[in-house]
């Protein structure tokens, strides 16, 4: 009985060794998954999203900045042509014994 039972065991765990480890591909559905059961969660976020968008609206368009400056920010303005003297060393005798 105890050998008929290891060899089930071996037998079984032979054929899950065996089986592929995993059967999944990636999908990407935009902008919902065709899911039935994520459909209400994909209307919610739509719902959500645009009073979101609509609440807010007024609040960007009175801060927003006037022009749009892309990825890297505002544009880089160079300092004032103003700069402050240069250093100059002392004269190498001033350090010298007297």
């Amino acid at each position: 009985m105890l050998i008929r039972r290891i060899a089930v065991l071996a037998a079984f765990a032979a054929g899950l060794a065996a089986l592929p480890l995993a059967t999944a591909e990636a999908q990407y559905y935009p902008p919902c998954s065709p899911f039935p059961l994520f459909w209400p969660f994909c209307v919610a976020g739509a719902i959500v999203g645009t009073a979101a968008t609509i609440v807010t609206a007024p609040f960007v368009a009175l801060t927003a900045p006037p022009y749009y400056y892309g990825y890297y920010g505002r544009p880089y303005y160079a300092p004032s042509p103003y700069y402050a003297p240069g250093y100059y060393a002392p004269p190498y005798y001033y350090y010298g014994p007297r």
